[in-house]
Protein backbone atom coordinates (compact mmCIF):
# COMPACT_ATOMS: atom_id res chain seq x y z
CA UNK A 1 0.00 0.00 0.00
CA UNK A 2 1.28 3.46 -0.86
CA UNK A 3 1.87 5.89 1.98
CA UNK A 4 0.45 8.66 -0.23
CA UNK A 5 2.81 11.26 1.12
CA UNK A 6 2.32 10.74 4.85
CA UNK A 7 5.13 13.20 5.59
CA UNK A 8 4.44 15.81 2.92
CA UNK A 9 5.21 19.20 4.43
CA UNK A 10 7.80 17.84 6.87
CA UNK A 11 11.24 19.39 6.38
CA UNK A 12 14.32 17.34 7.19
CA UNK A 13 17.96 18.42 7.38
CA UNK A 14 20.21 15.42 6.83
CA UNK A 15 23.67 16.10 8.27
CA UNK A 16 24.59 12.42 8.43
CA UNK A 17 27.18 10.57 6.39
CA UNK A 18 27.70 7.17 4.80
CA UNK A 19 24.87 4.75 5.69
CA UNK A 20 22.72 4.62 8.85
CA UNK A 21 21.79 8.31 9.13
CA UNK A 22 21.37 8.90 5.39
CA UNK A 23 19.22 5.76 5.18
CA UNK A 24 16.94 7.15 7.92
CA UNK A 25 16.54 10.39 5.98
CA UNK A 26 15.96 8.42 2.78
CA UNK A 27 13.07 6.56 4.43
CA UNK A 28 11.55 9.90 5.46
CA UNK A 29 11.95 11.17 1.90
CA UNK A 30 10.13 8.11 0.55
CA UNK A 31 7.16 9.12 2.69
CA UNK A 32 7.09 12.57 1.16
CA UNK A 33 9.33 14.63 3.46
CA UNK A 34 11.40 17.42 1.89
CA UNK A 35 14.92 16.27 2.75
CA UNK A 36 17.96 18.51 2.31
CA UNK A 37 21.28 16.70 2.54
CA UNK A 38 23.87 19.05 4.03
CA UNK A 39 27.49 18.20 3.27
CA UNK A 40 30.66 19.92 4.32
CA UNK A 41 33.25 20.84 1.65
CA UNK A 42 34.96 17.44 1.69
CA UNK A 43 31.64 15.75 0.92
CA UNK A 44 30.08 12.55 2.19
CA UNK A 45 32.70 9.74 2.10
CA UNK A 46 30.00 7.52 0.58
CA UNK A 47 30.57 9.36 -2.71
CA UNK A 48 33.87 7.50 -3.07
CA UNK A 49 32.43 4.03 -2.46
CA UNK A 50 31.91 1.88 -5.54
CA UNK A 51 30.67 0.59 -7.77
CA UNK A 52 30.45 3.69 -9.93
CA UNK A 53 28.35 4.24 -13.03
CA UNK A 54 30.42 6.88 -14.76
CA UNK A 55 31.12 9.45 -12.06
CA UNK A 56 28.10 8.40 -9.99
CA UNK A 57 28.56 6.22 -6.90
CA UNK A 58 25.71 3.73 -6.91
CA UNK A 59 26.30 3.21 -3.18
CA UNK A 60 25.82 6.92 -2.48
CA UNK A 61 22.87 7.11 -4.86
CA UNK A 62 21.05 4.26 -3.13
CA UNK A 63 21.09 6.18 0.15
CA UNK A 64 20.56 9.74 -1.04
CA UNK A 65 18.03 9.63 -3.85
CA UNK A 66 14.99 11.74 -3.09
CA UNK A 67 17.02 14.54 -1.47
CA UNK A 68 18.25 17.99 -2.42
CA UNK A 69 21.87 18.83 -1.67
CA UNK A 70 23.53 21.80 0.03
CA UNK A 71 27.24 22.22 0.67
CA UNK A 72 28.53 24.64 3.32
CA UNK A 73 31.44 25.19 5.68
CA UNK A 74 30.07 25.08 9.25
CA UNK A 75 33.19 26.77 10.59
CA UNK A 76 32.84 29.85 8.38
CA UNK A 77 30.45 32.76 9.04
CA UNK A 78 28.30 32.30 5.96
CA UNK A 79 28.15 28.54 6.33
CA UNK A 80 27.19 28.77 9.97
CA UNK A 81 24.45 31.31 9.26
CA UNK A 82 23.11 29.13 6.46
CA UNK A 83 23.16 26.03 8.64
CA UNK A 84 21.24 27.80 11.41
CA UNK A 85 18.68 29.01 8.88
CA UNK A 86 18.24 25.44 7.63
CA UNK A 87 17.80 24.14 11.17
CA UNK A 88 15.40 26.94 12.09
CA UNK A 89 13.16 25.97 9.19
CA UNK A 90 13.40 22.23 9.77
CA UNK A 91 11.15 19.80 11.60
CA UNK A 92 13.80 17.07 11.85
CA UNK A 93 17.60 17.05 11.87
CA UNK A 94 19.48 13.78 11.40
CA UNK A 95 23.12 13.48 12.51
CA UNK A 96 25.61 10.66 13.08
CA UNK A 97 28.67 12.38 14.53
CA UNK A 98 30.76 11.01 17.35
CA UNK A 99 29.67 12.78 20.52
CA UNK A 100 32.83 14.89 20.81
CA UNK A 101 32.48 16.03 17.20
CA UNK A 102 28.82 16.90 17.70
CA UNK A 103 29.74 18.97 20.77
CA UNK A 104 32.49 20.84 18.93
CA UNK A 105 30.10 21.67 16.07
CA UNK A 106 27.26 22.64 18.40
CA UNK A 107 25.18 19.90 16.79
CA UNK A 108 24.58 17.67 19.80
CA UNK A 109 20.94 17.22 20.74
CA UNK A 110 21.13 19.45 23.82
CA UNK A 111 22.60 22.37 21.88
CA UNK A 112 20.22 21.91 18.96
CA UNK A 113 17.15 21.93 21.20
CA UNK A 114 18.38 24.98 23.09
CA UNK A 115 18.50 26.91 19.82
CA UNK A 116 15.53 25.27 18.07
CA UNK A 117 13.03 24.13 20.67
CA UNK A 118 10.56 22.51 18.24
CA UNK A 119 13.22 20.52 16.38
CA UNK A 120 13.27 16.72 16.40
CA UNK A 121 17.00 16.05 16.85
CA UNK A 122 17.75 12.51 15.66
CA UNK A 123 21.25 11.25 16.46
CA UNK A 124 22.47 7.91 15.13
CA UNK A 125 25.57 6.91 17.09
CA UNK A 126 27.79 3.96 17.89
CA UNK A 127 27.20 4.08 21.63
CA UNK A 128 24.95 6.29 23.75
CA UNK A 129 26.24 9.85 24.23
CA UNK A 130 26.43 9.45 28.02
CA UNK A 131 28.28 6.13 27.95
CA UNK A 132 32.02 5.87 28.61
CA UNK A 133 32.47 4.53 25.06
CA UNK A 134 30.59 7.43 23.45
CA UNK A 135 33.52 8.53 21.30
CA UNK A 136 34.58 5.12 20.05
CA UNK A 137 34.00 4.43 16.39
CA UNK A 138 31.38 1.80 15.61
CA UNK A 139 30.80 0.33 12.18
CA UNK A 140 28.28 -2.12 10.85
CA UNK A 141 30.59 -5.12 11.09
CA UNK A 142 31.70 -4.24 14.63
CA UNK A 143 28.08 -3.76 15.70
CA UNK A 144 27.11 -7.12 14.20
CA UNK A 145 30.02 -8.71 16.04
CA UNK A 146 29.40 -7.05 19.40
CA UNK A 147 25.64 -7.59 19.31
CA UNK A 148 25.92 -11.37 18.93
CA UNK A 149 24.42 -11.40 15.42
CA UNK A 150 27.59 -12.84 13.88
CA UNK A 151 27.77 -15.61 16.47
CA UNK A 152 24.46 -17.08 15.28
CA UNK A 153 25.10 -16.51 11.58
CA UNK A 154 26.88 -19.21 9.62
CA UNK A 155 27.13 -22.96 9.95
CA UNK A 156 27.93 -25.09 13.01
CA UNK A 157 31.67 -25.33 13.49
CA UNK A 158 32.35 -22.58 10.96
CA UNK A 159 33.64 -19.05 11.51
CA UNK A 160 31.31 -16.22 12.54
CA UNK A 161 29.68 -14.67 9.48
CA UNK A 162 28.62 -11.10 8.84
CA UNK A 163 25.14 -10.75 7.33
CA UNK A 164 25.29 -10.12 3.60
CA UNK A 165 23.97 -6.57 3.99
CA UNK A 166 24.79 -3.81 6.50
CA UNK A 167 22.20 -5.11 8.93
CA UNK A 168 23.16 -2.97 11.94
CA UNK A 169 23.40 0.26 9.97
CA UNK A 170 20.11 -0.37 8.20
CA UNK A 171 18.35 -1.32 11.44
CA UNK A 172 19.62 1.86 13.08
CA UNK A 173 18.32 3.86 10.14
CA UNK A 174 14.89 2.24 10.44
CA UNK A 175 14.74 2.90 14.20
CA UNK A 176 15.82 6.50 13.59
CA UNK A 177 13.10 7.06 10.99
CA UNK A 178 10.53 5.47 13.29
CA UNK A 179 11.72 7.63 16.18
CA UNK A 180 11.50 10.77 14.06
CA UNK A 181 7.93 9.99 12.99
CA UNK A 182 6.88 9.17 16.57
CA UNK A 183 8.50 12.36 17.89
CA UNK A 184 6.69 14.42 15.26
CA UNK A 185 3.42 12.89 16.43
CA UNK A 186 4.27 13.68 20.06
CA UNK A 187 5.10 17.27 19.10
CA UNK A 188 1.57 17.66 17.76
CA UNK A 189 0.33 17.13 21.32
CA UNK A 190 2.64 19.42 23.26
CA UNK A 191 4.55 21.54 20.72
CA UNK A 192 7.94 20.45 22.05
CA UNK A 193 10.93 19.18 20.14
CA UNK A 194 12.68 16.02 21.25
CA UNK A 195 16.00 14.22 21.16
CA UNK A 196 15.92 10.78 19.53
CA UNK A 197 19.12 8.79 20.04
CA UNK A 198 19.75 5.53 18.18
CA UNK A 199 23.08 3.82 19.00
CA UNK A 200 23.99 1.01 16.59
CA UNK A 201 24.40 -1.57 19.35
CA UNK A 202 21.00 -0.68 20.83
CA UNK A 203 19.43 -0.87 17.37
CA UNK A 204 20.89 -4.29 16.59
CA UNK A 205 20.30 -6.21 19.82
CA UNK A 206 16.47 -6.24 19.49
CA UNK A 207 16.89 -8.06 16.17
CA UNK A 208 17.93 -11.10 18.19
CA UNK A 209 14.29 -11.22 19.37
CA UNK A 210 13.36 -14.79 20.39
CA UNK A 211 17.02 -15.86 20.25
CA UNK A 212 17.86 -13.32 22.96
CA UNK A 213 14.92 -14.25 25.17
CA UNK A 214 15.65 -17.96 24.82
CA UNK A 215 19.33 -17.49 25.66
CA UNK A 216 18.55 -15.32 28.68
CA UNK A 217 15.90 -17.76 29.90
CA UNK A 218 17.92 -20.95 29.50
CA UNK A 219 21.46 -19.69 29.99
CA UNK A 220 22.46 -21.65 26.89
CA UNK A 221 24.53 -19.96 24.18
CA UNK A 222 22.64 -20.37 20.88
CA UNK A 223 24.78 -21.86 18.10
CA UNK A 224 24.75 -20.92 14.42
CA UNK A 225 22.34 -23.10 12.45
CA UNK A 226 22.97 -21.98 8.87
CA UNK A 227 19.65 -21.60 7.07
CA UNK A 228 17.99 -23.68 9.77
CA UNK A 229 16.12 -22.80 12.94
CA UNK A 230 16.98 -23.18 16.60
CA UNK A 231 13.73 -24.98 17.43
CA UNK A 232 11.81 -25.92 14.26
CA UNK A 233 12.23 -28.91 11.92
CA UNK A 234 12.26 -29.19 9.00
CA UNK A 235 13.40 -25.66 8.32
CA UNK A 236 16.26 -24.77 6.01
CA UNK A 237 17.68 -24.69 2.50
CA UNK A 238 18.23 -27.70 0.24
CA UNK A 239 19.70 -28.01 -3.27
CA UNK A 240 17.49 -29.12 -6.15
CA UNK A 241 18.76 -30.03 -9.61
CA UNK A 242 19.17 -26.40 -10.71
CA UNK A 243 19.18 -24.24 -7.60
CA UNK A 244 18.25 -24.00 -3.94
CA UNK A 245 14.92 -24.13 -2.12
CA UNK A 246 13.91 -23.16 1.40
CA UNK A 247 11.20 -25.04 3.26
CA UNK A 248 9.76 -24.04 6.63
CA UNK A 249 7.41 -26.38 8.48
CA UNK A 250 6.23 -23.76 10.95
CA UNK A 251 3.44 -25.93 12.36
CA UNK A 252 2.66 -29.64 12.48
CA UNK A 253 -0.15 -29.21 9.94
CA UNK A 254 2.43 -28.62 7.20
CA UNK A 255 4.21 -31.94 7.78
CA UNK A 256 1.74 -34.34 6.07
CA UNK A 257 1.43 -32.26 2.86
CA UNK A 258 5.22 -31.89 2.73
CA UNK A 259 5.66 -35.65 2.95
CA UNK A 260 2.96 -36.25 0.34
CA UNK A 261 4.45 -33.73 -2.09
CA UNK A 262 8.01 -35.03 -1.83
CA UNK A 263 7.05 -38.70 -1.60
CA UNK A 264 8.42 -39.16 1.91
CA UNK A 265 6.23 -42.17 2.65
CA UNK A 266 8.65 -43.65 5.14
CA UNK A 267 8.59 -40.51 7.25
CA UNK A 268 4.90 -39.78 6.87
CA UNK A 269 3.95 -43.03 8.57
CA UNK A 270 6.27 -42.60 11.54
CA UNK A 271 4.21 -41.37 14.53
CA UNK A 272 7.38 -40.14 16.24
CA UNK A 273 7.69 -37.48 13.53
CA UNK A 274 4.13 -36.18 13.77
CA UNK A 275 5.17 -33.39 16.14
CA UNK A 276 7.88 -30.77 15.85
CA UNK A 277 9.57 -32.09 18.99
CA UNK A 278 9.90 -35.53 17.43
CA UNK A 279 11.15 -34.18 14.13
CA UNK A 280 13.64 -31.90 15.84
CA UNK A 281 15.05 -34.86 17.77
CA UNK A 282 15.45 -36.72 14.45
CA UNK A 283 16.65 -33.71 12.51
CA UNK A 284 19.55 -35.37 10.62
CA UNK A 285 17.21 -38.10 9.34
CA UNK A 286 14.50 -35.62 8.32
CA UNK A 287 16.92 -33.24 6.61
CA UNK A 288 18.61 -36.06 4.71
CA UNK A 289 15.31 -37.44 3.41
CA UNK A 290 14.20 -34.03 2.17
CA UNK A 291 17.59 -33.49 0.56
CA UNK A 292 17.38 -36.80 -1.30
CA UNK A 293 13.90 -36.01 -2.61
CA UNK A 294 14.76 -32.50 -3.79
CA UNK A 295 17.97 -33.61 -5.49
CA UNK A 296 15.86 -35.35 -8.14
CA UNK A 297 13.64 -32.41 -9.17
CA UNK A 298 14.06 -28.88 -10.50
CA UNK A 299 13.37 -25.82 -8.40
CA UNK A 300 10.25 -25.02 -10.40
CA UNK A 301 8.88 -28.56 -10.08
CA UNK A 302 9.42 -28.58 -6.34
CA UNK A 303 8.03 -25.10 -5.74
CA UNK A 304 4.91 -25.73 -7.82
CA UNK A 305 4.12 -28.86 -5.83
CA UNK A 306 4.90 -27.36 -2.43
CA UNK A 307 2.90 -24.20 -3.06
CA UNK A 308 -0.06 -26.19 -4.33
CA UNK A 309 0.06 -28.17 -1.08
CA UNK A 310 0.28 -25.00 1.01
CA UNK A 311 3.76 -25.76 2.38
CA UNK A 312 5.81 -22.61 3.15
CA UNK A 313 8.61 -22.63 0.61
CA UNK A 314 10.49 -20.42 -1.84
CA UNK A 315 13.33 -20.53 -4.33
CA UNK A 316 16.57 -18.93 -3.18
CA UNK A 317 16.93 -16.08 -5.67
CA UNK A 318 19.99 -14.08 -6.56
CA UNK A 319 19.73 -10.32 -6.11
CA UNK A 320 19.08 -9.60 -9.79
CA UNK A 321 16.39 -12.29 -10.00
CA UNK A 322 14.78 -10.96 -6.81
CA UNK A 323 14.69 -7.40 -8.14
CA UNK A 324 13.09 -8.49 -11.42
CA UNK A 325 10.64 -11.08 -10.10
CA UNK A 326 7.02 -10.89 -11.29
CA UNK A 327 5.86 -9.79 -7.83
CA UNK A 328 8.38 -6.95 -7.68
CA UNK A 329 7.40 -5.84 -11.17
CA UNK A 330 3.69 -5.89 -10.31
CA UNK A 331 4.33 -3.84 -7.18
CA UNK A 332 6.63 -1.36 -8.90
CA UNK A 333 9.16 -1.62 -6.08
CA UNK A 334 12.12 -0.81 -8.32
CA UNK A 335 12.03 2.82 -9.47
CA UNK A 336 13.95 4.29 -12.37
CA UNK A 337 15.59 7.57 -11.44
CA UNK A 338 16.14 9.98 -14.31
CA UNK A 339 19.47 11.67 -13.64
CA UNK A 340 21.40 14.09 -15.85
CA UNK A 341 24.31 11.63 -16.09
CA UNK A 342 21.95 8.83 -17.09
CA UNK A 343 19.18 6.83 -15.41
CA UNK A 344 19.74 4.38 -12.58
CA UNK A 345 17.41 2.18 -10.55
CA UNK A 346 16.71 1.91 -6.83
CA UNK A 347 14.63 -0.41 -4.67
CA UNK A 348 12.00 1.61 -2.81
CA UNK A 349 10.46 0.77 0.56
CA UNK A 350 6.83 -0.18 1.27
CA UNK A 351 5.93 3.35 2.47
CA UNK A 352 7.10 5.08 -0.71
CA UNK A 353 4.47 7.61 -1.78
CA UNK A 354 4.95 6.63 -5.46
CA UNK A 355 6.11 10.13 -6.39
CA UNK A 356 8.95 10.32 -8.95
CA UNK A 357 12.28 9.84 -7.20
CA UNK A 358 14.66 12.79 -7.28
CA UNK A 359 18.24 11.85 -8.29
CA UNK A 360 20.84 11.83 -5.54
CA UNK A 361 22.36 15.32 -5.55
CA UNK A 362 25.79 16.30 -6.76
CA UNK A 363 27.83 18.02 -4.05
CA UNK A 364 26.09 21.33 -3.34
CA UNK A 365 23.81 20.95 -6.36
CA UNK A 366 20.88 22.79 -4.77
CA UNK A 367 22.72 25.19 -2.46
CA UNK A 368 21.51 28.36 -4.17
CA UNK A 369 17.98 27.05 -4.65
CA UNK A 370 17.49 25.92 -1.06
CA UNK A 371 19.15 28.94 0.55
CA UNK A 372 17.17 31.32 -1.65
CA UNK A 373 13.97 29.70 -0.40
CA UNK A 374 15.08 30.29 3.19
CA UNK A 375 16.85 33.63 2.98
CA UNK A 376 15.59 35.27 -0.19
CA UNK A 377 17.45 35.40 -3.49
CA UNK A 378 19.18 38.67 -2.64
CA UNK A 379 20.65 37.48 0.66
CA UNK A 380 24.41 38.10 0.83
CA UNK A 381 24.76 34.90 2.86
CA UNK A 382 24.29 32.80 -0.29
CA UNK A 383 27.32 34.27 -2.00
CA UNK A 384 29.40 33.92 1.15
CA UNK A 385 28.47 30.25 1.46
CA UNK A 386 29.50 29.56 -2.13
CA UNK A 387 32.76 31.50 -1.75
CA UNK A 388 33.64 29.74 1.51
CA UNK A 389 33.11 26.31 -0.06
CA UNK A 390 35.13 27.32 -3.12
CA UNK A 391 38.00 28.43 -0.88
CA UNK A 392 38.01 25.05 0.85
CA UNK A 393 37.86 22.96 -2.32
CA UNK A 394 40.43 24.71 -4.54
Amino acid sequence: MSARGLLVGVKVVDLARVLAGPFAARVLAEMGADVVKVEFPNGDPARTIGPHLGARSLYFSSLNSGKRGVCLDPGAPGGRAALEALLAGADVAVTNFKHASALSLGLDAHALLERHERLIAVAVAGYAHDDERADEGVFDVTAQAESGIMSVTGTPGGPPIRAGVALSDLAAGMWAALGAAAALYARERDGRGRAVEVPLIDATLPLLAYVATSALGTGVEPPPVGAGHHSLCPYGAWPALDGWIVIAVLADKFWPPLCATLGLDGLAGDPALATNAGRFAARPRVDAAIGSALAEVTVQEAIEGLRAAGVPSAPVLGVLDALTSPYVQRRGIVATVDAAQGPYRVAQGPLWDRAPVRPAPALGEHSEEVLAELLGRDSPVIGRVLDEVHARTT
